[in-house]
């Protein structure tokens, strides 16, 4: 019961400070010369988990972007709808059991947006306001918005 008041306190809060803050919006993007135009909630969360997804019959490669940890956690709850820990260990058994390859992490937003811009078929997600500062990216999808 701790546990799931602990997860439900560090959500409102990151709520509350993002809306203080004035973070708006979590987007998904992909490099400007990207053919992807779209991809179903299902889609998305499936290639988070390292399953294979196709666009145009070629793999989609999901980068995470762990340059900001509240762009993260607020990715993880309203994408894949697990924490930090939970999708972690997802990820771990899925890695051993199948050998799925675990999405790369960007902790630098330029190399991420190099990496993006450099592989057609990649994704990310980032707020909105860098996404529409940053040259060759492109906004795919709306993930989150504070309300």
């Amino acid at each position: 019961m701790s546990r799931l008041f602990a997860a439900s306190l560090t959500l409102s809060l990151v709520l509350y400070w993002t809306a203080v803050l004035g973070a708006e919006e979590v987007v998904l993007v992909a490099g400007e010369n990207s053919p992807i135009e779209k991809l179903s909630p299902l889609e998305l969360r499936k290639a988070y988990f390292g399953i294979v997804v196709r666009y145009d019959n070629q793999i989609i490669r999901p980068f995470r972007n762990s340059s900001d940890s509240q762009l993260n956690r607020i990715f993880l709850q309203s994408v894949v709808a697990m924490s930090e820990r939970s999708y972690e260990r997802r990820l771990f058994l899925l890695t051993l059991k199948s050998g799925r390859p675990r999405p790369e992490e960007f902790t630098d937003q330029d190399d991420l947006v190099r990496a993006l811009r450099d592989y057609p078929y990649c994704i990310s997600y980032m707020w909105r306001s860098d996404a529409e500062r940053l040259i060759g990216i492109k906004v795919i999808k709306l993930l989150w918005q504070e309300n």
